[in-house]
């Protein structure tokens, strides 16, 4: 039974990983090895001139506005989302229930869907081509995210620790920040992770309200190097393993808590 498991994790790692190894081998052909018949399966030799190309282009203001709009917007999606989250957990009445319901059904919504209204919005207020319209659109689909995986995580803290904590003095304020916290530092660092995710891969929003490089964001430079007459796949390539490493490195370095906050909710028996 463990061989049979391990063989499908197996199989489910290559697949997985695929896609990224062969991104990676393309980012170092030169435009001739991409074409070959036979296909190369690895370059010979490896070249970075798609690498050097990338990094002398555009690539340093696409990723100057992608590190910008998605620190911002999580970092304002959090400290609205962490208290709100505690709210519908703790002071929960009737009255608030269908508030939680109308946060949740945002999250059911396509965010393709919301692209026409939010381009509205953002052009009525002239903001369209700014970083600012960027996190503003943002904010509301990570800010209900936040809310929705934080509600349980907290409604499951005992009572009778914040009882103690009021006992000493605590506000409600207190409470959440030297008491609640400090208890769900994984959960909430999943919910900033899943955040930063969404922000950062975000491509719609990004191309439908930006149109010149000074706001654009990596997605879209990513796709803008598939044009009418040519795909420049090994810049494409090389850019696609850049874009991902941002992302590689949270991972890796916050792969306890992210276990830790995903199984906080599990029911042990």
């Amino acid at each position: 039974m463990n061989s049979l498991i391990f063989l499908l994790l197996a199989i489910f790692s290559i697949v997985t990983l695929f896609p990224i190894i062969w991104t990676a081998i393309t980012s170092l052909k030169t435009d001739v090895q991409m074409f070959a018949i036979p296909p190369d399966l690895l370059p010979h030799p490896a070249t970075l001139s798609h690498y050097k190309e990338v990094l002398m282009g555009n690539f340093p203001a696409y990723i100057r506005n992608s590190m910008l709009v998605t620190f911002f917007s999580c970092a304002i999606s959090l400290a609205l989302g962490i208290p709100a989250a505690y709210g519908f957990a703790k002071y929960a009445t009737e009255k608030t229930k269908p508030v939680f319901a109308a946060v949740t059904a945002v999250r059911m919504v396509p965010p393709v869907a919301m692209v026409i209204p939010f381009f509205l919005i953002i052009r009525n207020i002239h903001l369209s081509d700014t970083l600012l319209g960027l996190i503003i659109t943002y904010i509301p689909f990570e800010l209900t995210l936040i809310i929705w995986m934080l509600k349980n995580f907290f409604g499951q803290i005992p009572r009778e620790v914040e009882e103690a904590a009021e006992l000493d003095g605590l506000s409600a304020w207190g409470i959440l920040l030297k008491v609640v916290l400090p208890m769900s530092k994984s959960s909430v660092g999943v919910a900033g992770l899943m955040a930063f995710l969404f922000s950062w891969n975000e491509f719609m929003f990004a191309l439908s309200l930006t149109s010149t490089k000074s706001a654009q964001t990596l997605t879209v430079g990513i796709a803008g190097y598939v044009t009418s007459f040519q795909t420049f796949w090994g810049s494409m390539s090389a850019t696609g393993i850049l874009f991902m490493i941002p992302a590689f490195i949270l991972t890796f370095f916050f792969q306890k808590d992210l276990v830790k906050g995903l199984t906080a909710g599990a029911v042990k028996g």
